[in-house]
């Protein structure tokens, strides 16, 4: 048999507290990481079931939507009416464009005066 030789390493006693401590503290630290990380799969589980709820209740919502609207009769407008609101809504759109360029022309006028 072989002999066993036995080494004594000997520490203040600050030293093992502070050791203990840290050892004690990580511990835990370690048990607090685990505690956050369970409660992360739990909310990421909810998560999922919320979204399967969602889209469960949206389908049924936009199903009842089209059955509504196929119920609803469609209202018959003249064509004279409807050209009418195409023109409207296209000269809005275009005084849109012009009155923001106005306004780049005017701070562009401005930047150069401040410039020079």
């Amino acid at each position: 048999m072989a002999s066993k030789e036995e080494l004594f390493v000997s520490f203040s006693p600050d030293i093992y507290r502070k050791g203990k401590s840290n050892t004690l503290m990580s511990q835990g630290d370690f048990l607090q990481s685990l505690k956050r990380l369970h409660n992360l799969r739990v909310l990421a589980r909810q998560k999922h079931d919320l979204k399967k709820r969602l889209t469960k209740i949206l389908s049924s919502t936009i199903s009842e939507v089209d059955s509504i609207q196929n119920k609803i009769p469609t209202p018959k407008v003249p064509k004279t009416i409807q050209k009418q609101d195409a023109k409207i809504t296209t000269k809005e759109t275009f005084s849109k464009r012009d009155d923001i360029e106005d306004e780049l022309i005017l701070i562009q006028e401005k930047l150069k005066e401040l410039n020079s």
